[in-house]
């Protein structure tokens, strides 16, 4: 395919692919105002859908944008950027798990009510474009009853979703003479893990937590203690990486029964370790589904729960300063060599352990992960923060007036041919809080409040975990540039001396002459100068031109045999004052030779320059 071609194919490809965009977002727009309803737990829905529209319609109507597809090589290298960029972020598979129990009853029943809207909002503000995703109902799977728990809804992708046809399908379960089904979460748990086809799952388990039976081998048959087992498998899983937890109240009258609302559990489920950054990702993710109440952080609790937050640099950004752009910790223009010592102050402590409050926490920090091919450390230096101690920190509390001293660490170079071209290497690594002896209590009179919700006596050990014996830990990305010390500038100067010097001996080889006597048959000599760029032809009274004689750039003399003799363009080495024999043909046809040696001489001949002219090429 041609690079013309491939232009015109890549930019069908991203029109089409707009094209559908554009009518996805028409369908879900005529869906939102048709309803025009949103449950009263969730934020506007409007407000989102905007969002998402502008995000997808920016890359439809820059019109400058498309003009830079007109070059192919642009085209490319946009389209390879953001397949990368794709690759990099992809998005996780999405399940959602509705209870339809018994227990749930009366929120199925109402044809109009709030769960089902709140269902419903709960997958449009939470799914991503082009994602797969599951949406089934769970009881229990119960063989006697003939009930077949879960009931998968949808499985597919999010372009073929029409939520409508979903909620409509939303009923309680019931079996063989109208029996209700039970409740058994750790199964629902299983099921939906069961289902994950990539390597990140985010899961939406949304129930009124009343676990009537536990799984395989639980405790007994109690909902307290079955509900206990399950909060157990969520604090025990190591592939269960992150879990927030909303308490939804939403009161209900039913037949003389009373259910005070439901919670969703916001679940990141992986086989592989997630980083600080792809767990703040997930975090971000959960929290923007809308739902008004506040996330309880139950996993994990022990990476970026306690955060430092330096404040964005406002004033003029200097040399050898650092500075934070909402990100990274900078600087530049740092001197290799120098001892530097920095002071770094209005950060400020925010805790996102909800809802915990913390009643005292010691704080250190220090660097982290400075390593690379390009330079080596010496030392990590010396860190410190002040005040070092924190106490009383509220829930989602933020403390300022911290400062941290910075004894950068001390780096050495490593040399390559690179580093001599390079004004300046990046030093890049982590600034790391530390924060131990953490003494926690829960905000009781949060837990009140939803303690029925809960479907507990008391509060489970998962809401009351001990950190004393564990350390927090919470990354900044710190970033340096650092410039070469003044052997830079030296070994430069040398290396383009070396280079000069090179240059001048090879033309020196190129162009030196040598001065060499040719023997014909020992009655015949020619004496004359060569340099690499010229040679002498050899011709007899008796014979054609037979070849020519030249000397390599270090000075080997050697002949190279035209087409009139037995070997044509054959290479032959001489050696001083030892003759060679070059065959030929003469004109009967009768095979002869010519005895060729050569000899070093001092060429002093008058008519040189009349002989170079006439037999030199």
């Amino acid at each position: 395919m041609n690079l013309i071609n491939r232009k015109n194919f890549f930019i069908t490809t991203l029109e089409r692919s707009n094209k559908s965009k554009q009518k996805i977002f028409n369908r879900i727009e005529s869906r939102v105002s048709k309803n025009n309803v949103c449950h009263p737990e969730f934020i506007s829905g409007s407000a989102l859908f905007n969002k998402m529209r502008f995000r997808i319609k920016f890359g439809m109507t820059n019109s400058f944008f498309f003009s830079l597809l007109r070059s192919g090589v642009v085209t490319f290298f946009l389209f390879f950027l953001i397949s990368a960029y794709s690759f990099a972020q992809e998005t996780p598979q999405y399940i959602y798990v509705f209870d339809n129990s018994g227990s749930m009853n009366g929120y199925y029943k109402q044809k109009t009510g709030n769960f089902k809207l709140f269902s419903k909002a709960l997958i449009k503000n939470t799914v991503e474009q082009d994602s797969y995703l599951d949406i089934m109902l769970f009881s229990k799977n119960d063989v006697e009853k003939g009930i077949q728990s879960p009931n998968i809804l949808f499985d597919g992708k999010s372009n073929e979703l029409i939520l409508d046809n979903i909620i409509s399908n939303f009923k309680v379960s019931k079996g063989k003479q109208d029996a209700y089904g039970a409740t058994d979460i750790i199964e629902a748990l299983d099921k939906a893990i069961s289902v994950i086809r990539k390597s990140t799952a985010v899961i939406f388990l949304v129930t009124d937590n009343i676990n009537d039976v536990s799984g395989t081998g639980g405790t007994g048959e109690s909902s307290y203690l079955n509900t206990l087992d399950f909060y157990k498998r969520l604090r025990n899983d190591g592939n269960i990486k992150k879990i927030l937890m909303f308490p939804v109240p939403d009161k209900l009258v039913e037949d003389g029964s009373v259910s005070n609302g439901y919670v969703v559990y916001g679940i990141v489920y992986s086989k592989s370790d997630l980083k600080q950054s792809e767990l703040e990702r997930y975090d971000k993710l959960l929290r923007n589904s809308g739902i008004k109440q506040k996330a309880i952080t139950l996993k994990p609790l022990d990476i970026g729960t306690v955060v430092l937050i330096p404040k964005v640099t406002q004033s003029k950004i200097a040399p050898a300063k650092l500075y934070f752009d909402g990100k990274t910790l900078r600087g530049f223009d740092f001197e290799e060599g120098e001892k530097i010592k920095e002071t770094f102050s209005d950060l400020s402590l925010k805790s996102n352990l909800f809802p915990y409050i913390i009643k005292s926490a010691k704080l250190d920090v220090k660097l982290e992960n400075f390593t690379s091919s390009d330079y080596s450390v010496k030392s990590m230096g010396t860190q410190s923060i002040s005040p070092s101690t924190v106490s009383n920190v509220s829930p989602e509390g933020e403390v300022s007036g911290f400062t941290i001293v910075f004894n950068l660490p001390e780096i050495s170079p490593k040399f390559s041919l690179k580093t001599i071209f390079k004004e300046d290497f990046t030093i890049g690594g982590n600034l790391l809080l530390e924060v131990s002896q953490v003494d926690i209590v829960l905000d009781e009179n949060y837990m009140n409040n939803f303690k029925e919700l809960f479907a507990l006596n008391s509060v489970p050990e998962i809401f009351q975990p001990v950190l004393k014996d564990k350390k927090i830990y919470t990354t900044v990305p710190l970033e340096l540039k650092m410039r070469y010390g003044p052997w830079r500038i030296i070994l430069l100067i040398g290396l383009l001396v070396l280079i000069g010097l090179a240059i001048i001996f090879i033309l020196y080889l190129m162009f030196r002459k040598r001065n060499i006597t040719v023997l014909i048959n020992e009655n015949e000599e020619h004496t004359f100068s060569l340099n690499a760029f010229s040679s002498f032809p050899v011709i007899t009274e008796f014979s054609p031109e037979l070849g020519k004689i030249k000397i390599s750039l270090f000075g080997k003399v050697f002949f190279v045999n035209s087409k009139f003799t037995s070997s044509p363009s054959r290479k032959i080495l001489l050696t001083k004052n030892i003759p060679v024999n070059i065959y030929f043909e003469d004109d009967s046809g009768n095979k002869s030779y010519v005895a060729i040696s050569y000899k070093d001489s001092v060429y002093t001949d008058k008519s040189s320059s009349a002989f170079e002219n006439d037999d030199l090429h």
